[in-house]
């Protein structure tokens, strides 16, 4: 099943995103262009799951900093 390319109130879709960091509900992100982004959102579980099943790397979980 193919995941939803955009995340409900994020401009930014799955395919430009590269990887990410999450403090509570405010996650900072990088684009592939090596763009650096914020978002906070009342659901960071739902947010966070979207994005894992998206293959964006989580900086904690991957060692990737």
């Amino acid at each position: 099943m193919a995941e939803a390319s955009y995340f409900p109130g994020f401009d930014y879709p799955a395919s430009d995103l590269l990887k990410f960091i999450a403090a509570a509900e405010f996650f900072t992100i990088m684009l592939k262009n090596g763009e650096i982004v914020h978002f906070a959102t009342a659901d960071p579980t739902e947010f966070q799951d979207w994005l894992l099943q998206n293959n964006v790397k989580d900086i904690r979980k991957e060692g990737i900093l």
